[in-house]
């Protein structure tokens, strides 16, 4: 709508009539006043994650499923948006390798960021499976550091399996999100999200930093754009005993079945109305 005037009158008409608005976040919340201007009864409900799906997992037995998933996978035939060739037998030798576990997992375009973890995982002794289908994919796999693994695209089916062996999920983004969803989900499965303050993001941020012991709390989030800041924050999830790191994957998870789980977005719809 940005740029046409007749769509943003017929929008504040339409709504205007409405009982309610919702916006997946308060960023959605300032775009919609920006676009459409000032609007009566918006309610802020994010998107929900489906906390029965996305679980706590044991290792090995994520592993497992997570293998058993990928011998599923068609035949790639040169389809970007289909799964690599081969998965389940390079999931299986990258992932019984020693050693901790970062995941990013979307779009493979330069908004999303993903060259910011690549520089900040350099200096890192970790390794990194990296998710998902785009145009940037060539150039991120000429960027990437040794001990990272593309996988193209993988559905919920395989996520749910892979993120319980992460130790952290990062999502960089550099570009306004909506919401922080690959986050949510990650936070459900147990992986802590480390996530590009700002934007629909922040407010994921917000959610986990509420949940997470105090000496934690700064864990949550990174600057936008900051490889180093990024590398910083890696390095100290990683660095945590098992203990800890179970501490802040207990609380990951907790925040979303508090603020993000189809409950509780189910009531918060229904609220208003």
């Amino acid at each position: 709508m940005r740029g046409r005037p007749e769509l943003g009158e017929w929008a504040r008409e339409t709504l205007a009539r409405a009982d309610a608005t919702y916006v997946g976040s308060e960023h959605i919340r300032e775009v919609l006043a920006d676009v459409v201007g000032h609007t009566d009864r918006v309610f802020d409900v994010p998107p929900g994650v489906d906390i029965d799906r996305f679980v706590l997992q044991d290792r090995g037995a994520a592993l497992e499923d997570l293998l058993a998933e990928a011998r599923k996978d068609p035949p790639n035939g040169g389809d970007e948006r289909l799964p690599d060739d081969g998965n389940a037998q390079r999931l299986a030798a990258f992932l019984d390798g020693l050693g901790p576990l970062v995941v990013y997992f979307g779009k493979l375009i330069e908004e999303k960021g993903v060259q910011v973890l690549l520089e900040a995982m350099r200096g890192i002794d970790a390794r990194l499976v990296v998710v998902g289908f785009g145009p940037y994919r060539s150039t991120l796999e000429s960027l990437a550091p040794s001990r990272t693994l593309f996988t193209g695209p993988l559905e919920h089916r395989h996520l749910r399996h892979l993120l319980p062996l992460a130790d952290v999920t990062v999502v960089p983004s550099i570009f306004p999100e909506a919401f922080g969803m690959v986050a949510a989900e990650a936070a459900a499965a147990g992986s802590p999200p480390l996530v590009a303050r700002h934007s629909g993001l922040a407010e994921v941020a917000a959610g986990l930093e509420e949940e997470y012991p105090e000496r934690f709390r700064h864990l949550a989030s990174f600057e936008t754009g900051d490889a180093a800041d990024l590398a910083r924050k890696l390095n100290e999830v990683l660095a945590l005993s098992p203990a800890e790191h179970d501490v802040l994957r207990q609380s990951a998870r907790q925040a979303v079945v508090d603020r993000w789980s189809w409950a509780s977005i189910a009531r918060r719809l229904l609220a208003p109305v």
